[in-house]
This record gives C-alpha cells, structure tokens and sequence, in this order.
C-alpha cells in the first residue's frame, strides 16, 4: 500500500510541472488551451508553409492554420509514426499549390478549433493553371477540386462566403467520380 501511495505521489508531482508549462508555440491561442481566450484575428496575411495536407505555419503566427472545410490524410500513422503515402502526396499537392503563389496567403479567420489551430478560410494569387492570368484560388477547395481533400464541418461557413460549403461538396462529389487525385486509392473505393 505504501509503495502504491508513493507511487502515485511521485506521478503527481512530475505531471503537474508538465501541466503548468506554456503551449510549445507560446501563449495559447484559443478557449480551452491553458491560457486566456485570445480574440480572433479579423484577417491574417503573410508567408506559409504546409506542415501537413491540411495545416499550415505562417511566418510569425504563434498558431498554426487548420484550413477551413477540409480534410486530408494524415501524414503520419497514429500507431506506427511512420509518414503514409496518401498523407505525403497531399502535404506535396499543398505545397505546390504554397509554391505556385510564392507562399503568400491571405486567410479569413473562422474559428480556434481544440488543439488551438486558427481554422481559417485562406486564398493564394497564383497563375493557375500555368500560363494563365494571376487569380485568387481558395487553397482548401482547390485541395478539394484535385482530389486530395474531403469536405468536413461544411455548416460552419466563413463569414463573407455562405456558399462556401456548397461549393466544396460539389467539387468533392466531382474529383470522387473522376477519381482525381487520391480518390482511386483513398477509403478503400476502388
């Protein structure tokens, strides 16, 4: 009993220092982070770089950006840690499409999501297709579009863009009968 009691003292007393620390990025961002709620930014501009198909850190931004409306695989496997190839082909497909813009993103912030990520709506001027005229392209749909993301949340909209999750469950039923991108391989349809 008293190795018993001893035991969870000792657990105690090293996880609290644990809980205590600040966020790994700073100050948290959002509700429910350990830190005060921070107001949403109203827009956010500057350089970006994917982390993975879905999430982006941009230069000088505490938070990462989870886009908005938008799903991708996940770069690595919970169980193994090892990348997966679905997961590596759409953190590719985002920054290629980073690199068609020079890196520079403009976002409309939506929402801080539970893992303190600023979910945001996020556009990017490139000549696309290649050759064309400079246009803004909203990154999560044009993910959508090309077969590498899923819609998700799509009731939640973006202020300023109520069609928003309209627009995305179309282009996903689209690139899912086309089977572009990762839909050929992706959940198993064959």
């Amino acid at each position: 009993m008293r190795t018993l009691l001893l035991a969870t003292a000792l657990s105690a007393a090293f996880a609290l220092p644990v809980l205590a620390q600040p966020h790994p990025r700073g100050e948290p961002p959002g509700p429910g982070c350990g830190g005060p709620q921070a107001a949403l930014p109203k827009s956010w501009e500057g350089q970006a770089y994917a982390i993975d198909g879905d999430t982006l850190s941009g230069v000088g931004l505490k938070a990462h950006i989870r886009l908005w409306g938008i799903q991708t695989p996940e770069l690595r496997n919970k169980f193994t840690g090892q990348e997966t190839m679905a997961g590596m082909r759409a953190r590719a497909a985002l920054e290629d499409l980073l690199t068609a813009g020079d890196h520079h993103i403009a976002c409309q912030p939506v929402r801080w999501d539970h893992a303190c990520n600023l979910v945001a709506q996020c556009t990017i001027t490139a000549e696309w297709p290649t050759g064309s005229k400079a246009q803004p392209h909203d990154i999560g749909l044009r993910l959508v579009e090309d077969g590498f993301a899923y819609g998700v949340d799509l009731a939640d909209t973006p202020p300023g863009d109520k069609d928003a999750g309209a627009k995305i469950a179309h282009f996903e039923s689209l690139a899912r009968q086309a089977r572009k991108g990762l839909w050929s391989e992706w959940l198993g349809e064959r």
